[in-house]
């Protein structure tokens, strides 16, 4: 870096030496208004930052080789599978392919006849009187009724105290649920001789001229009906009684009477009348007040089957 005094030295030491004038410049400007040089030789030695010549680059390039397959049409593509099998084969798919129609046609038709058999509504095999076969109850051997008895002048109505049915199939899957939890825990069938359902149909339990389980110590000398549901009126959610389920009672009781299992004089009560149960609820007890021969005298409470017969099986009954 020069100073103003190095440029004094050096005007002083031009003039002494060769006595004109002499003028000093900056070396940059004086570089920088060279002309480039054209270089016509290079040698360059072990340089690894100097490349001379054409220059390769090394390229890796991966290629896959993919197949075109053309797609054919359904038709010929079956028809080459098929002509490209064996014998046995094509026997194997025949037989596979029968099969798959024949399970498609049965799903159709059931289907069909089921959604028939839904919209015709419930379709019972008999109008009201049901048998154990017609709600495929198991079977099972119960204890005839004595002959001292017969025919019989008592009928004592319960009610089930389980879930309602309002159709037939309900109604059937339910005596079978009931059953199935008699036999299983207390060894007998079905306690009732008869079952109403909700639906006004009446079932067969354990039918007439049968000993029943369903009212201790009168099951040798009565017939016990069921009613399914829970009849007691000071529930929240009790069971309501029907006119056709009282109407198919006394059908029931009819037939009873001219086939001869029940006196003509016979009468009919709670098991609420006779013992100290709320059986068959009050809603159902109000009902049975209507009937024409209802036990109003409620004669039956305290005896049993012997003492029954011996007071009333020479005389008739009263209302």
């Amino acid at each position: 870096m020069w100073t103003p005094n190095d440029g004094n030295n050096i005007e002083e030491r031009g003039r002494v030496n060769n006595g004109s004038d002499l003028v000093v410049m900056d070396e940059r400007a004086i570089a920088a208004a060279m002309p480039v040089p054209n270089v016509a030789t290079l040698n360059v030695t072990k340089s690894s930052k100097v490349h001379i010549g054409p220059k390769f680059v090394s390229v890796t390039q991966n290629v896959q080789n993919a197949e075109m397959v053309k797609e054919l049409p359904l038709p010929r593509y079956l028809w080459n599978v098929v002509k490209n099998s064996s014998r046995t084969e094509r026997l194997v798919c025949a037989a596979a392919l029968i099969v798959l129609i024949v399970c498609i046609t049965l799903i159709v038709h059931f289907t069909v006849q089921s959604t028939k058999s839904g919209s015709g509504g419930d379709r019972p095999p008999h109008e009201w009187n049901i048998t154990r076969e017609m709600w495929l109850a198991q079977s099972f051997n119960s204890t005839d009724i004595h002959e001292k008895f017969e025919p019989l002048m008592l009928v004592i109505v319960q009610h089930t105290v389980s879930g309602e049915c309002t159709k037939f199939a309900q109604c059937a899957a339910e005596l079978r649920t009931m059953q199935g939890w008699y036999i299983a825990l207390h060894h007998y069938d079905i306690p009732y001789n008869f079952i109403i359902g909700n639906d006004g149909r009446v079932y067969e339990g354990r039918g007439w001229n049968k000993e029943g389980a369903h009212t201790f110590g009168y099951n040798r000398c009565s017939v016990g009906i069921g009613f399914v549901g829970d009849y007691r009126g000071e529930r929240p959610h009790h069971t309501q009684v029907t006119d056709k389920q009282l109407n198919r009672t006394r059908m029931l009781l009819e037939d009873g009477v001219r086939m001869g299992y029940l006196r003509p004089d016979f009468l009919i009560v709670g098991a609420k009348d006779i013992q100290d149960t709320a059986s068959p609820g009050s809603n159902l007890l109000q009902a049975l007040y209507l009937f024409n021969n209802y036990d109003h005298k409620q004669r039956f409470r305290g005896l049993n089957c012997t003492q029954i017969q011996e007071k009333f099986g020479d005389q008739p009954l009263q209302i």
